[in-house]
């Protein structure tokens, strides 16, 4: 009985003293370049309090967290969101990553194969809302629930992040803050070309920076949301003035296009631009037609 007894400690030792993942996900706010703000509850839902003190230029990110509490190292692979409720069963997905940097051990791992020492986690930045909303239009029930995941090296079935924490989210979704009614045109457009010319790139500030200058000259040359085309024109003739190139713009302004007409339930309205006003942008208007 004795003889149980131990070999049953030992295999139960080894188990625990072995590396394992433990799999968290978080709700998040990344301002690049300035700070990363995380909901450490493990809810999706959060509220204005508790992003205080976050700009509206912002990008609602999901952070993966993945722990290794044993004694040995492990490697785990493919971070990504488990799905069930989108009509295929329990299926994974792994949106885009972004890279950001200088936010210490909150820095997120860029690579899908990552080696975890004893005691030690790694996080990712996943842009869940790039891929949510396909998901949300063919969900069966309404709604529907993810959780974060890892595949662990040398473990048949991936690690899952807690079944009780898992994100409800309902169709007709469109930010996971409550306290938000509405969202500036300008943030829709911000989100969505920093995506297009950024994403999947080292972060740099200054190009950061220059983006959301080109941006807004573009943006204050209307006093309604113009055409594709016509606003279209008005970037590549910001980005003359500046002499910087932000990448396709085509293809930036067709997918802010269609945020725009995603969104346009919770738009503010487009702001009138005292620069417009005053004449500033009246030559510009005219060369560009």
């Amino acid at each position: 009985m004795a003889s149980i007894t131990t070999l049953s400690w030992q295999i139960a030792k080894h188990m625990l003293d072995g590396g394992r993942a433990r799999v968290y996900l978080n709700a998040a706010i990344w301002e690049p370049g300035v700070k990363l703000l995380v909901n450490r509850t493990g809810k999706w839902e959060t509220h204005t309090r508790d992003f205080e003190h976050a700009s509206p230029e912002n990008i609602e990110v999901a952070q993966l967290v993945v722990e290794n509490p044993g004694r040995t190292p492990i490697t785990v692979y493919n971070p990504a969101l488990i799905i069930s409720g989108s009509g295929r069963r329990n299926h994974a997905i792994s949106p885009r990553m972004f890279k950001a940097s200088l936010f210490g051990h909150e820095t997120p791992a860029t690579e899908t194969l990552v080696r975890i020492d004893p005691y030690d986690r790694v996080t990712f930045l996943l842009d869940y809302w790039s891929v949510l909303p396909a998901l949300l239009e063919g969900a069966r029930k309404s709604k529907i629930r993810l959780r974060g995941g890892v595949c662990v090296a040398g473990r048949k079935r991936p690690r899952k992040s807690s079944r009780y924490l898992a994100w409800i989210i309902p169709r007709g979704s469109w930010t996971a803050n409550k306290g938000v009614t509405e969202i500036s045109p300008y943030t829709v457009m911000w989100r969505e070309l920093y995506r297009a010319t950024v994403s999947g790139r080292e972060y740099d500030e200054l190009n950061t920076y220059q983006l959301g200058v080109v941006l807004r000259e573009a943006f204050q040359e209307f006093d309604s949301c113009p055409a594709r085309e016509d606003f279209e024109a008005a970037l590549e003739r910001a980005e003359e003035r500046h002499e910087i190139d932000c990448g396709a713009l085509t293809v930036a302004t067709l997918v802010m296009y269609e945020s725009l007409k995603r969104d346009s339930n919770h738009l503010s309205k487009w702001p009138r631009s005292p620069k417009r006003e005053s004449g500033q942008y009246q030559s510009v208007i005219k060369e560009g037609n």
